[in-house]
């Protein structure tokens, strides 16, 4: 199945996400030494009315327990409730960008899973989601 629009690619190390555009908000560089919040895998950014919360990623879509030296770039993600930060590796914003869409076969199909289905580009695997269900499962492990 063909899918086309305006998405954006999130890469954490090996992990790559493809959401639509509008489940990203924009994206900024780390510009302050991130703390340890108190929750295990969250951490602070900025100060006062600038302070953010922030999650690193694992391969596994789980929040990391240190956080990362290569993860130089903070993209929130825009769910019903709030903006949580993510830190990535990179972030790559696609217009009008068109993809062969590939549901998971049925083995790896898993209820509340965060992924339902990939796309290929550049060679590489790029599993598509939407930013509730990476903030529900990456905050699920959290919890």
């Amino acid at each position: 199945m063909n899918m086309s629009g305006n998405f954006v690619l999130l890469r954490a190390d090996s992990l790559r996400l493809l959401l639509p555009q509008e489940d990203v908000g924009a994206a900024e560089y780390v510009e302050h030494e991130l703390r340890p919040s108190g929750e295990a895998g969250v951490y602070e950014h900025g100060e006062g009315d600038n302070l953010r919360w922030v999650v690193a990623l694992s391969a596994q879509m789980r929040p990391l327990p240190g956080f990362p030296a290569d993860r130089f770039v903070l993209a929130s993600l825009r769910t019903g409730e709030s903006a949580l930060s993510f830190a990535w590796n990179e972030v790559q914003v696609l217009i009008d960008a068109q993809f062969e869409r590939h549901e998971l076969p049925v083995a790896m199909q898993v209820p509340g899973a965060p992924i339902e289905a990939y796309v290929e580009r550049d060679g590489q695997v790029v599993l598509c989601t939407n930013a509730e269900s990476v903030v529900s499962y990456a905050l699920g492990a959290a919890g």
